[in-house]
């Protein structure tokens, strides 16, 4: 009686694995809602850091809203999918930290960055700033 009592609880509450399907879905939305989070904030001119926390801080709350309406539905609030909101939101943030474009006037901008990634591969830069591409003609 007792172990059939205690598989009648087991199967009514939900199991919450630590991969699966649920848990990429969490990790990719979390990723697409700081991306879209950031570039928002950046189109209503608000500089790159308080973007960065500002997307953060929308990521933070879309992804505990989440977790709160489940718990709400389904009787299951997931901190393992927390953990992959936050990975996902993380790895987002990472990818837009390296690809902002900063001005020169930027202190963490170098002015040649991309001869300097280049360097190995060709002496110095192909074009410089004001020069035009030159063309051949056609025969």
């Amino acid at each position: 009686m007792i172990v059939a009592f205690a598989f009648a609880l087991q199967a009514a509450v939900p199991q919450d694995h630590w991969f699966g399907a649920d848990k990429l879905k969490h990790f990719f939305v979390a990723a697409f809602t700081q991306s879209v989070a950031y570039t928002a904030l950046q189109a209503a001119h608000v500089k790159h850091g308080p973007a960065m926390t500002g997307a953060l801080a929308a990521t933070a709350v879309v992804s505990v809203a989440k977790e709160v309406h489940d718990r709400r539905t389904t009787g299951l609030f997931s901190v393992r999918d927390l953990v992959w909101d936050a990975a996902g939101a993380g790895v987002a943030a990472v990818l837009l930290e390296h690809s902002v474009r900063r001005s020169s006037s930027d202190e963490r901008a170098t002015p040649n960055a991309a001869v300097s990634v280049l360097s190995p591969l060709a002496p110095g830069p192909i074009l410089r700033p004001g020069d035009k591409p030159a063309f051949a003609r056609r025969r």
